[in-house]
C-alpha cells in the first residue's frame, strides 16, 4: 500500500520539483527583493522535542524564544519585510501546517529552528549543524531526520498526508533522494551563512552544512533550512541554551546571516557557491550519489559564449535524460555542490535571449549565462 501511494510522488518529483532551477537568479534580474520570511519554532503543546538530562529545559521552549527574537530583530531592522512566525506560543502545529504557512503566505525564505539531541547512554557532542533538503544515508543525518520526523506520529491519519511516509520504515528516507529542492542552491547559500554566523556564537563547533530528507523542508516552494542549535544533552551547550542572554547571541547569529542572505538574494553582494562544501559522514554509500560530471559540451577553454542555465542539482545526469525534455546541446558546470545545467552555444547574448522564452516555458526559471574559459562566469 505504501508503495502504490508513493509512486505518484515520485514522478511528480522527477516531472516538476528537479527542474525547477534557481528561480532566484531570474528574480534579481527583475530587481525583486526578499519580502516574507517565515520562522518555524520546531515542536510545542504536546510535543516538548528534546530535553535537557536535567528534565527541566525543553526544546520547544528554547526554540520559540530564539525564533521569536529572530523575528524582532528582523522587523526592527527591515520594517517593509513581513515576518510570519508558525507559532508564537506553546502550541502544537503539524509539520504539513508548517510549511503550508510558508507556501499560502508566498515566503521568499523558510527557517526552521531545533535543538539536537543525543540518547542518554550516548556521548554528547557539541555544535551547530544546517540541514538543507536531500536524501543523505549517513547513519547520523538519518537518525536527525528520525527524530525530527517522528512527530508526524502524534498526528491523525499521518501516513495519508504524507504519501505513506513512516518515520520508522528505512525505505521513506529513501525516496527523498528524488525530491531535490528546486530552491537548493539558495537554501545552500544561507546554510553556508547560518553556519559561518553560528560559528561565532557561545556555541562556536561548526559541524557543517548536511542533506537529510525532513518532512517540514519537504513542501516548502522556497529557500528552506532546518538549524540544530546545539545538543541539549551536551551540559556547555546546554548552559548556553538554558541562559536567555546566551539564546539572544543566538538569535543575533541567525540575524545576521538572514541579513547577508537579503543582500545576495537581492543581487547586492555575490557568493561563491564554489567555496561552499556540504558535510559528508563516513559513509562509503554516500559516493554513490554525486558522481565525477561529464565534461561541459562547451567550446574551447578561451572561446566566450553564451548559454541558458536550465537548473541547478546534486545528480550528474546523463545525455539524454528526460530531465532535459529533448534538449540536446547540454552544458555541465560544477560548483561546489551542486553542476548547473545549460542549454544552446550562442554567439551573442542577444541570440540567448532570444531562445529565452521558448526553454523558460519547458524549465522554470531559466536564465541567460554566459560561458568563458570553461566556466560560467559574472555577465
Amino acid at each position: 500500500m505504501r508503495q502504490t501511494m508513493r509512486a505518484p510522488l515520485l514522478y511528480t518529483v522527477l516531472t516538476a520539483v528537479i527542474l525547477l532551477c534557481s528561480p532566484h537568479l531570474f528574480a534579481q534580474q527583475q530587481g525583486v527583493t526578499l519580502k516574507t520570511v517565515v520562522i518555524d519554532a520546531g515542536h510545542g503543546g504536546k510535543d516538548p522535542g528534546a530535553v535537557s538530562l536535567d528534565n527541566k529545559l525543553k526544546e520547544k521552549d528554547v526554540v520559540l524564544d530564539i525564533a521569536l527574537t529572530l523575528g524582532d530583530k528582523i522587523k526592527k531592522a527591515y520594517p517593509n519585510i513581513n515576518v510570519i512566525y508558525t507559532r508564537k506560543s506553546d502550541v502544537y502545529v503539524e509539520l504539513n501546517e508548517r510549511s503550508n504557512i510558508a507556501n499560502k503566505n508566498h515566503a521568499d525564505l523558510f527557517i526552521s529552528i531545533h535543538c539536537n539531541s543525543v540518547p542518554k547512554k550516548s556521548k554528547a557532542p557539541s555544535g551547530c549543524e544546517t540541514f538543507i533538503m536531500g536524501a543523505n544515508k549517513s547513519a547520523s543525518n538519518m537518525e536527525v531526520c528520525k527524530i525530527e520526523n517522528s512527530v508526524v506520529l502524534l498526528e491523525e491519519d499521518y501516513s495519508t498526508k504524507y504519501q505513506g511516509y513512516d518515520p520508522n520504515d528505512p525505505e521513506s528516507a529513501i525516496f527523498f533522494n528524488l525530491m531535490q529542492n528546486a530552491f537548493f542552491e539558495q537554501s545552500l547559500i544561507f546554510a553556508d551563512l547560518c553556519q559561518k554566523n553560528l560559528n561565532k556564537s557561545p556555541i562556536p563547533t561548526n559541524r557543517g552544512i548536511k542533506q537529510g530528507g525532513l518532512l517540514v523542508l519537504w513542501r516548502t516552494t522556497m529557500p528552506s533550512v532546518l538549524v540544530e542549535l546545539g545538543f541539549i544533552t551536551n551540559s556547555n551547550d546546554r548552559n548556553v541554551l538554558g541562559s536567555k542572554t546566551r539564546r539572544g547571541d543566538l538569535a543575533n547569529s541567525l540575524f545576521t546571516a538572514f541579513e547577508q542572505f537579503k543582500n545576495q538574494y537581492e543581487g547586492k553582494i555575490e557568493i561563491d557557491l564554489s567555496e561552499i562544501t556540504i558535510k559528508e559522514d563516513s559513509d562509503p554509500e554516500q559516493e554513490e550519489e554525486i558522481e565525477a560530471p561529464s565534461a561541459p559540451v562547451a567550446a574551447p577553454a578561451n572561446d566566450a559564449y553564451y548559454a541558458v542555465q536550465i537548473f541547478a542539482v546534486s545528480k550528474n545526469l546523463k545525455d539524454g535524460a528526460s530531465e532535459f525534455k529533448g534538449e540536446k546541446t547540454i552544458g555541465r558546470f560544477p560548483s561546489g555542490s551542486l553542476i548547473k545545467y545549460t542549454v544552446g552555444h550562442y554567439s551573442s547574448e542577444a541570440q540567448a535571449i532570444k531562445q529565452l522564452p521558448a526553454l523558460q516555458k519547458k524549465f522554470k526559471g531559466a536564465f541567460v549565462v554566459k560561458i568563458e574559459g570553461g566556466k560560467i562566469v559574472k555577465k
